[in-house]
C-alpha cells in the first residue's frame, strides 16, 4: 500500500491534522469501522476480476465426459496464458454437456491468442471461440477500479443505518475533476474541515462524497454550497439517511435508538417535530 494514492492521502491528511486542530484526520479512532481497509479489499477484488479474461467456447461434442472436455480445453488454451478456470456445466437430467462453456485465462495478450484458436478441433468437431464481457458488469463501464471501489464502499456506507448513527455525508460537485485525485481530496478536506471531523472522502466519476463524524456536520457543509474552490463554484447536497430495517423479532430498543437519533438531528437543526425529520416517520 506504500506509495499508493490512498496511502499518500492518509499520510498527508494525518500531517495536516497535527499542524491544525481544525483540519480533521480522515482515519481516526472515532470511525465506526475501517473504511480504508474495506476500500482496499474491494479494489483488490475488482483488480482480480479485471485481470481474468473470459472466453466462450461452443461447438464441441456434448456427449463427451466433462473430464475429457476439460483436459482437451486445458491443453488447447494453455499456450495462450494461465488457464485460471474452465466452467463446464451439464444437464441435471440427461447429464449431457451444455453446448457452451467458459474458459478463464490470465496473462498479457491471452485474449487475442485465444481468439486465434477459433475453428480448432476438439473431439472431431470445430469449436467456436468468442470473447465474453468481464465477470462484473461494473467493469464494462470503463471506470477505473479505484473509482468503482470508492463508489461501492460509499454506497455501502450510505445504506448502512449503523454507520449513519455516527456519520453524516454530503455530495459535492463543481470542482475541477481534471486535477490529480490526491489534490482534489486534500482541497475538499481543507475546504470542509470547519464543518466537522471528516472521516472519509470518496471520489466518484463526476462527484465526491464527504463524510463527517457527528450530527449537524452535513448541515454546516451544505451552507458551503456556492462557495469558491480554486476558481470553481461548489454544489453541495446532503446525502439522505437510510431508514432502519428491523430484523424479525427485534425489541423496541432499535426504535428507541432511532427516535433518539431523529430528536438529536431536530435539535441540531432547530426543528421541533422529530417525526418530520428527513421525511421519515417513526
Amino acid at each position: 500500500m506504500e506509495g499508493s494514492p490512498l496511502a499518500n492521502f492518509v499520510k498527508e491528511s494525518m500531517e495536516r491534522s497535527r499542524s491544525s486542530p481544525r483540519v480533521s484526520a480522515p482515519f481516526t479512532w472515532k470511525r465506526p469501522f475501517s473504511a480504508d481497509a474495506h476500500l482496499e479489499v474491494v479494489k483488490s477484488y475488482y483488480d482480480y476480476v479485471k485481470s481474468r479474461i473470459r472466453i466462450g467456447v461452443e461447438g464441441y461434442d456434448t456427449s463427451l465426459q466433462p473430464i475429457e472436455l476439460y483436459r482437451a480445453l486445458e491443453s488447447l488454451f494453455k499456450a495462450c496464458g494461465e488457464v485460471h478456470n474452465i466452467q463446464i456445466r451439464s444437464d441435471p437430467v440427461t447429464n449431457e454437456l451444455q453446448r457452451s462453456c467458459i474458459v478463464i485465462l490470465r496473462g498479457e495478450g491471452a485474449g487475442d491468442k485465444a481468439l486465434q484458436l477459433d475453428g480448432s478441433d476438439i473431439g472431431g468437431k470445430k469449436i467456436v471461440v468468442t470473447s465474453l464481457p468481464p465477470g462484473l458488469s461494473d467493469l464494462s463501464t470503463g471506470l477505473s477500479t479505484d473509482v468503482l471501489a470508492a463508489r461501492h464502499v460509499a454506497h455501502d456506507m450510505r445504506n448502512s443505518f449503523f454507520y449513519s448513527c455516527s456519520s453524516e455525508g454530503v455530495s459535492v460537485t463543481g470542482y475541477a475533476t481534471s486535477l490529480p485525485r490526491d489534490d482534489i481530496k486534500n482541497a475538499l478536506s481543507n475546504h470542509f474541515s470547519t464543518c466537522g471531523e471528516i472521516t472519509d472522502v470518496f471520489l466518484l466519476n463526476s462527484r465526491a462524497l464527504v463524510y463527517f463524524y457527528g450530527p449537524g456536520s452535513n448541515h454546516r457543509a451544505v451552507q458551503l454550497s456556492g462557495s469558491d474552490l480554486g476558481g470553481c463554484t461548489l454544489v453541495v447536497k446532503a446525502l439522505p439517511y437510510p431508514k432502519p430495517k428491523e430484523p424479525a423479532g427485534a425489541s423496541g430498543w432499535t426504535r428507541l435508538r432511532y427516535r433518539f437519533r431523529l430528536a438529536t438531528l431536530a435539535k441540531t437543526r432547530g426543528g421541533t417535530n422529530t417525526s418530520d425529520v428527513r421525511g421519515i416517520r417513526v
